[in-house]
């Protein structure tokens, strides 16, 4: 199921769209809590929703996750499963994101869709992340 945004729903573009706030998270009880950067559509949420309870294996280092309309909240949280916990719920963010994009017949004027825009700087923010941590992914 596609839920791109189509002309008629361009206003409410930045309404689909959502981002975790890390600087929020906390642990309290092995249940970790992190906020959105700003409160989403409920669509939204509904589609984070559904796109975790997809991607939700059994035997992960954490337990179930529930989408609030103001965050993210993360039960059963183990010692050692950030990186992975932080990848997981980021792909999911990502594909909700990706959900409500607009079509990628709708270009940022450069020629390239507003999807390959995305990823490119997607891509670009790992060099930002690789050069606050150097060696950590040397092999």
């Amino acid at each position: 199921m596609r839920y791109g945004v189509h002309m008629g729903q361009m206003s409410r573009q930045r309404d689909l769209h959502g981002e975790l706030d890390w600087g929020s998270a906390s642990v309290e009880g092995r249940r970790l809590t992190v906020g959105f950067a700003a409160e989403p559509a409920s669509d939204w949420t509904d589609r984070l929703e559904a796109v975790i309870e997809r991607l939700q294996r059994p035997g992960s280092p954490w337990g179930p996750v529930k989408v609030k309309p103001k965050r993210v909240r993360v039960a059963e949280v183990v010692p050692g499963c950030e990186d992975d916990l932080r990848h997981f719920l980021e792909g999911a963010v990502l594909q909700a994101n990706t959900d409500f994009a607009p079509d990628d017949e709708q270009d940022g004027g450069d020629g390239r869709s507003r999807s390959d825009a995305a990823m490119t700087a997607a891509f670009r923010s790992y060099a930002e992340q690789s050069d606050e941590s150097p060696g950590e992914h040397d092999a």
